[in-house]
C-alpha cells in the first residue's frame, strides 16, 4: 500500500513537472514582434550639389550633370554655414535656357553656359562681383539667345530670352535691386487679369512670337517688340504652330417674336368683328366654356318661354269660365 502511494506521489510529481512550463509560457507576456526598418528618406539626388554661401540669406547649389549646369538658389537665412541643411525654399534655378536672373538684390548670372567650365558670377548692389565655379562637365550647344532688354513703363522691365523650349520674358519691379515680379513662357503666355495690367507672348509656339505689353491705362498704345530668331543649326524642341489670335463670337440680336397670345379664361366670350370679313381672315376661336356659356343662356330663354306660355293659358281658361 505505501509503495503504491509512493509511485502515485512520483507520478504526480513528475506530471507538475512537465506541465509547469506550458503554464508558464500561457501566462507569460506576449512576445513583441520587432518593427520593420523605417523607410528610407526620399531621393534628393536630383537636386543635391555643391553648396556656397552667396549672400543676402542665400545658399547657391551648384550642379553639372547629365541635365546640365545648374544653379538652385535656395533661402536659407543668414545663419547658415557650412554642413548646415540647404534643402530648403527654392528661389530660382538658372541653367542654359535661363542662365540670368536676380533675387534680393544680387545680380545672379550663369556665364559660359555651353562650356564643359560654367561659371556662377553674383553682383550685389554696390556693383561687387564674386565667381563661383560650377563643377566640370560636358559642353553643350548654347542654343539660347538674350537677354534682351526692354523697359515697358510703370516701373517695369522686360527680358527676353529664347531657347530650344520657346520664348521666354523675364519681368522686373524697379527697386529693391529688381525684385522679379513675374515669368511668361510657351505654357503660361500671358499675366492674369489680377496682374492689374498686359503682358503677354503672341504665338507662343510660332516661328516668330512677339512680346506684347501696357502698362498704363486710357487710350495708351500696346507696345510690341519680337523675339530675336533661333541662331543658325538650333531647332526648337516642339513642332512650330502658326497660334491665331482667338476672336470673341459676336452674340446676334434676338429675333422679333410676335407678342403672345393671352389665352383666353373660362367664361369669355368670343367677340366677332363688326362689318364684313375679308377672305382668309381667321375668326376668334369659340372656347368649350364660351359653347355651354351660350347653350346655357338658350335653354334659359326657353323655360322662361314656356312658364309664360303656361301661364297665358291658365288665365285665358279662368275668363272663358266667368263667361
Amino acid at each position: 500500500m505505501r509503495t503504491a502511494l509512493r509511485t502515485s506521489a512520483v507520478t504526480v510529481a513528475l506530471a507538475g513537472a512537465m506541465l509547469l512550463p506550458a503554464a508558464g509560457a500561457a501566462f507569460a507576456a506576449p512576445v513583441t514582434t520587432p518593427r520593420s526598418a523605417s523607410a528610407p528618406a526620399s531621393d534628393n539626388s536630383r537636386y543635391e550639389g555643391e553648396p556656397v554661401y552667396i549672400g543676402e540669406g542665400l545658399v547657391a547649389v551648384l550642379r553639372n550633370r547629365a541635365e546640365g549646369p545648374e544653379a538652385w538658389i535656395r533661402e536659407v537665412g543668414p545663419q547658415w554655414k557650412p554642413g548646415d541643411d540647404y534643402m530648403v525654399r527654392v528661389v530660382t534655378k538658372l541653367d542654359r535656357t535661363l542662365p540670368h536672373d536676380k533675387a534680393k538684390g544680387l545680380d545672379l548670372e550663369l556665364t559660359k553656359a555651353a562650356s564643359a567650365r560654367p561659371v556662377l558670377v553674383v553682383t550685389a548692389a554696390d556693383g561687387s562681383a564674386t565667381s563661383y565655379p560650377l563643377p566640370a562637365g560636358e559642353a553643350g550647344t548654347d542654343c539660347r539667345v538674350g537677354p534682351v532688354g526692354q523697359e515697358i513703363g510703370a516701373g517695369m522691365s522686360a527680358e527676353l530670352y529664347l531657347s530650344e523650349l520657346g520664348p521666354k520674358v523675364l519681368l522686373f519691379e524697379a527697386g529693391d535691386g529688381g525684385r522679379g515680379f513675374a515669368q511668361l513662357d510657351r505654357t503660361h503666355p500671358s499675366l492674369p487679369e489680377s496682374a492689374g495690367f498686359i503682358a503677354r507672348i503672341v504665338n507662343p509656339s510660332s516661328a516668330k512670337p512677339v512680346f506684347e505689353w501696357k502698362t498704363q491705362g486710357g487710350n495708351d498704345t500696346v507696345g510690341r517688340v519680337a523675339f530675336p530668331a533661333f541662331p543658325e543649326g538650333c531647332k526648337p524642341s516642339y513642332a512650330f504652330t502658326d497660334d491665331k489670335p482667338v476672336t470673341k463670337p459676336t452674340t446676334p440680336a434676338p429675333a422679333s417674336t410676335p407678342a403672345a397670345v393671352k389665352p383666353q379664361t373660362a367664361g369669355q366670350t368670343s367677340v366677332v368683328p363688326k362689318g364684313p370679313v375679308s377672305a382668309g381672315a381667321e375668326l376668334p376661336v369659340e372656347t368649350a366654356a364660351d359653347t355651354v356659356d351660350t347653350a346655357t343662356m338658350t335653354a334659359g330663354a326657353a323655360l322662361i318661354a314656356a312658364f309664360g306660355a303656361l301661364a297665358a293659358s291658365v288665365v285665358l281658361r279662368r275668363r272663358a269660365t266667368r263667361g
